[in-house]
């Protein structure tokens, strides 16, 4: 029987392992274990954020995970890379080739800036960023996955539907995920799921629902 819940501290490597499963070419990934848990500890270090996951016989098969920004400038890649920032240096030393890895080009500045910070002890300021008025609150899909072993069996469609329960239990009616152009499957299910392109990117879409009426 499947079994839906939050994800506790003492499941997080549960749901790591079976996040490595789902995505084996992802950065997150090949940063190894120790990274994509700690990235995962993010969703549990503020009550903005959120992390669920469904198990089979105490095996999980799938999960979801998402936030509401507080400003304008607070993204999910950036707050993720910044919470697991050791972890994530400790795995490039690893494996330096990584540095020229396409997920972590757009971040050199974000990774200088901290190192030089680490070094100096000083805080860089970051790019300045539009002003604080313009921004709209919305709840954001930052990871989904269903193990291999169990996709098309309706375990995505039920992460879905939970995932609007907790945007709806934060107050939030406008949902966002970002999705790869390429990504035809998953392009088609958020479709059937009334989700729309709102945005588009260089390599991705930004997909936007509204809860309301």
């Amino acid at each position: 029987m499947l079994n839906l819940q939050n994800t506790t501290a003492q499941k997080l490597n549960q749901v790591a392992r079976c996040h490595m499963l789902c995505f084996p070419d992802s950065l997150a990934t090949k940063l190894g274990l120790a990274y994509v848990l700690k990235t995962f500890g993010w969703y549990l270090d503020k009550p903005n954020r959120f992390l669920f996951h469904i198990e089979l016989d105490n095996e999980v098969i799938g999960f979801c995970g998402g936030f509401v920004p507080t400003r304008i400038g607070d993204g999910s890649s950036s707050g993720m890379l910044q919470f697991a920032f050791n972890k994530a240096i400790k795995g490039l030393l690893l494996k330096p080739g990584l540095l020229f890895h396409k997920e972590v080009v757009p971040h050199y500045s974000f990774l200088w800036r901290n190192i030089k910070q680490r070094i100096t002890g000083k805080t860089i300021p970051a790019n300045s960023t539009p002003e604080p008025a313009l921004f709209k609150s919305y709840c954001g899909l930052v990871v989904i996955g269903v193990h291999p072993d169990y996709r098309g069996q309706g375990v995505a469609q039920q992460l879905m539907e939970e995932f609007e329960m907790k945007a709806r239990g934060l107050q939030q009616t406008i949902l966002k995920l970002s999705v790869k152009k390429t990504n035809d499957s998953a392009l088609k299910t958020y479709k059937k799921q009334a989700w729309y392109v709102g945005e588009e990117q260089a390599m991705t879409y930004v997909m936007h629902k509204s809860l309301e009426g």
